[in-house]
């Protein structure tokens, strides 16, 4: 028979990580929490998103099942992008034993703090993941201009 010896420290600290991985995660807010006790209360959820960087480009990807290109909406301003949409609406004449997919509307804003040009911005929307390639402006060469006498 094993024997438990009880750490009232080990227990606090297992509890705090738990509490601040909870925190971390983008998907638990207030606004969340109420939308699942209240169903009749409407919140923009936030959408989870991987960001990397190459020498070259901004590369941002987000998982969104069952939307169509049409149901998203992407806006770059300077250093700032705005993901924004709508997942489908869940059914309403059933009784769910699980309800864990998102559903509702959705907004994302990232501060990428590095310029980009958006005018060669791409996405794409494939098999339910978006991915946006964002080219990086490419800072200009210190140049050297010397004065010619006249």
């Amino acid at each position: 028979m094993m024997h438990w010896k009880f750490n009232p420290f080990l227990d606090c600290a297992a509890v705090r990580e738990a509490v601040a991985r909870l925190m971390r995660d983008p998907r638990f807010t207030p606004a969340r929490v109420a939308q699942v006790l209240r169903r009749d209360t409407v919140v923009e959820t936030a959408l989870m998103a991987d960001v990397y960087s190459t020498p070259d480009e901004i590369v941002v990807q987000a998982s969104l099942p069952g939307l169509k290109p049409k149901d998203v909406e992407i806006k770059l301003e300077r250093e700032r992008l705005t993901i924004r949409g709508k997942f489908p609406a869940p059914l309403a004449n059933v009784d769910y034993v699980f309800q864990e997919r998102q559903s509702g509307s959705f907004c994302r804003v990232l501060a990428l703090n590095v310029p980009v040009d958006g005018s060669r911005a791409e996405a794409r929307l494939v098999d339910g993941v978006l991915t946006l390639v964002l080219p990086k402006v490419q800072e200009s060469q210190t140049k050297v201009v010397y004065v010619r006498p006249k």
